[in-house]
């Protein structure tokens, strides 16, 4: 039996004001930024490398807020907290246009269902790990828990 699972990270990059870097996307428009995790690299040098792609900010990652997985095309996606440490703001030809939002702005600007879910959970303020599956058209959520870290 052949597996085949595709990995994608995201951040949600958030600055002392906590504002929330966005990135418009050619195909889905506004998003936080993130993508594929290339053969052979970690997750987290793929979130840096992407985040600085698409936006021109260079990030440490701060946290782990989640995961998800399209049931339908067998692609997870791994969502982390990310603080800005240099760079600056810069479009790509993965992003159109780039600015930091507040996050109400934020919740406004995303439209496309699985990533405004996505931007909601890492939104949540939670102290548990969001974990769900989806389907993605029409999008439904399949099914979701939240996990605690470690060994609470």
């Amino acid at each position: 039996m052949n597996y085949t699972h595709f990995v994608s990270v995201a951040g949600l990059v958030t600055d002392d004001r906590e504002n929330i870097l966005l990135v418009k996307s050619p195909r889905r428009g506004w998003e936080y930024p993130g993508g594929l995790v290339e053969p052979g690299e970690t997750f987290q040098d793929a979130l840096i490398r992407e985040i600085k792609e698409e936006s021109g900010i260079e990030v440490k990652i701060t946290g782990f807020i989640g995961l998800c997985k399209n049931i339908e095309k067998d692609s997870v996606n791994i969502d982390f907290t990310c603080k800005p440490i240099g760079g600056r703001l810069a479009t790509s030809d993965e992003s159109t246009e780039v600015m930091w939002v507040n996050k109400e702005k934020a919740l406004e600007m995303i439209t496309f269902p699985l990533t405004r879910k996505r931007l909601e959970n890492m939104l949540s303020g939670s102290e548990q790990v969001n974990c769900f599956c989806f389907k993605k058209e029409p999008f439904e959520i399949v099914s979701e828990d939240c996990y605690s870290v470690g060994n609470k």
